[in-house]
């Protein structure tokens, strides 16, 4: 998700707020941060101080996240916001046992204190663009599957309507990646269920680890000689950013989560049912072995 300079600059000054605030939660104001921790959660003073340590630690690293891990902004807008609200209950505490932390010594000042939490929340979200991407619109109904084209790893382009009525399982793949032993799983769903409608549609990807550089001549020699794929592969494809495949920005807009859209590693797979519609993602580590009840249901 792309922010602006006012947004960047808003990012980087709460993630320096985060950062200090940490710190202080270590240090020098560490028996205030104690004073917020409310007595329901724990009356413990080793695991008071325990929380305190913990909930610094935390801040420190997601105001480091919110500067300089830009890839992921949007998750880390989300993780912030999430944050805030989790740790809401100590302002709330503040304020309704009247503590005297950080020189909030009367009841408006800690009201006030008590309103500036959704502030942040909005601030961690707007500032990193996650604002804008849950509410944007994430089904772009206007896209028909079929109308995609993509090109097969010999160079011959096809759309994907030649695919229409079939169940398609689209995958990202490598060949030098720890996941790289689903290509067996892969190829067994296939030859099981490809005379009732499977189909199954792999696109090689350098994106993750350079854990598929070879070109495609050695790509395609490599899955024949040690896992007879027998299932189309198509040219190598970006799957994230600016230039990704068409392929899979149609599935990621439907197939989204709340932590965002982006294929996170190698043997990321989408269901595509026999009408066109992307019904299921399944993440990197799940095996195509767990998927099989799951297809059979829809085939």
């Amino acid at each position: 998700m792309k922010t602006n300079n006012i947004q960047l600059i808003f990012r980087i000054l709460l993630g320096s707020f985060m950062v200090l605030t940490g710190i202080s939660h270590l240090t020098i104001q560490r028996v205030e941060f104690q004073a917020q921790v409310p007595s329901w959660l724990s009356d413990n003073p080793g695991w008071i101080d325990f929380i305190v340590v913990s909930s610094g630690i935390v801040e420190i690293i997601l105001g480091l996240a919110l500067i300089f891990l830009t890839r992921i902004i949007v998750q880390v807008g989300i993780s912030l916001a999430l944050f805030y609200v989790l740790i809401f209950p100590g302002n709330i505490s503040q304020y309704t046992n009247g503590i005297s932390a950080f020189g909030l010594d009367t009841d408006m000042k800690r009201l006030i204190r008590l309103f500036f939490q959704p502030v942040l929340i909005l601030w961690a979200l707007w500032s990193t663009g996650a604002l804008k991407h849950l509410f944007k619109k994430t089904k772009p109904e206007d896209i028909d599957f079929y109308n995609l084209e993509a090109n097969l790893i010999d160079g011959l382009s096809i759309t994907m309507d030649q695919f229409r009525g079939k169940t398609v399982i689209v995958v990202n793949t490598a060949s030098k990646c720890g996941f790289t032993p689903q290509y067996e799983g892969l190829e067994h769903l296939y030859r099981r269920y490809k005379d009732q409608g499977l189909m199954i549609l792999g696109f090689p990807c350098n994106q993750f680890g350079n854990q598929e550089t070879a070109d495609l001549k050695e790509i395609e020699s490599f899955c024949k000689v040690n896992y007879d794929i027998s299932f189309p592969l198509f040219e190598k494809t970006e799957v994230n950013g600016n230039q990704a495949h068409p392929v899979f920005k149609f599935l990621k807009a439907h197939l989204g989560t709340w932590i965002g859209s982006s294929i996170k590693w190698n043997f990321t797979k989408f269901v595509i049912d026999k009408n066109g519609k992307p019904v299921k993602r399944f993440g990197p580590h799940v095996k195509p072995a767990k998927m099989e009840k799951y297809i059979k249901s829809i085939l």
